[in-house]
């Protein structure tokens, strides 16, 4: 019977690691891992009904979500909704569809593929609570948010996350814009901040949320009227969390404060926005 005993341990870590596995090929971000690019659209809507013009994007949408209140960077809404598109989706059709609205952006965007296990590990150690939120109190003024003021949630976004109803899913939509060298190339803010990244991305599943993509801005494909281009943002990124106040938890961590020194350094600006998905 002892000669038994490694098979059954080599059988429970099989059995383990594919679960890990699949738990991490069930995660939001793995719906975007066959597409080589993907399109980002954004939208103004006005007081138009825009549901059908929507509605026609139904088999190229791969997310979709409506915007509810600015979290960094401005102070107000623009864009009304998101989209993630399949990149096979038509110039002429995203375009078909803009007209119904007040103004809109589109981008291509090679998104950063991620690996499944990566993601089951970081899931699943926060399903077994090996990981889990901090608890101590989260801040109750600017003063005691760490980091450089514009580019951290202010207190009326504080305020507009606790007006959310505590189970509400939040996505939150983020532009970054990269510090460019002497030279103008901006590849060391980006490795830069790629660093903080892979931190948040540890920071964000332990508060119980999850990835969802990020990705290098290649083309634009329709310009806003009013709004910074795409062009003028370097990079795009979704993270997904579980409550509205979920991310206020995340600094908490000593190892999630030490990586925003290279936040700081590597952002020019960024503009954050609080959405739900629909």
């Amino acid at each position: 019977m002892q000669t038994l005993w490694p098979f059954a341990l080599i059988a429970m870590i099989g059995v383990a690691v594919l679960l890990i596995w699949r738990i991490g090929a069930t995660q939001p971000s793995q719906v975007l891992l066959g597409q080589d690019s993907i399109i980002f659209l954004a939208l103004k809507s006005g007081d138009r009904e825009n549901s059908p013009a929507l509605d026609r994007l139904t088999d190229a949408t791969l997310w979709r979500a409506r915007s509810q209140y600015p979290f960094i960077g401005k102070d107000d809404i623009y864009w009304t909704d998101y989209l993630l598109l399949s990149s096979d989706t038509g110039i002429t059709e995203l375009r078909d569809v803009s007209r119904n609205f007040e103004d809109a952006y589109a981008a291509r965007v090679q998104p950063l593929k991620v690996p499944a296990m990566a993601l089951g590990i970081l899931r699943t150690q926060h399903l077994l609570g090996i990981t889990k939120r901090p608890d101590g109190p989260l801040p109750e003024s600017e003063d005691e948010i760490e980091g450089r003021p514009d580019v951290m949630p202010t207190r009326l976004a504080f305020n507009a996350s606790q007006a959310m109803r505590p189970e509400a899913q939040i996505s939150m939509v983020n532009y970054l814009g990269y510090f460019a060298d002497e030279t103008g190339d901006k590849t060391a803010a980006r490795g830069r901040y790629q660093r903080y990244g892979r931190e948040a991305m540890r920071a964000v599943h332990r508060v119980g949320g999850q990835f969802l993509f990020a990705g290098r801005i290649s083309e634009v494909l329709i310009e806003s009227d009013s709004e910074p281009a795409p062009a003028e943002w370097d990079d795009l990124a979704v993270m997904i969390y579980p409550d509205p106040m979920a991310i206020f938890y995340m600094d908490q961590h000593p190892d999630y404060k030490a990586a925003l020194d290279d936040r700081d350094k590597s952002l020019e600006r960024t503009v954050v926005v609080a959405t739900h998905a629909y």
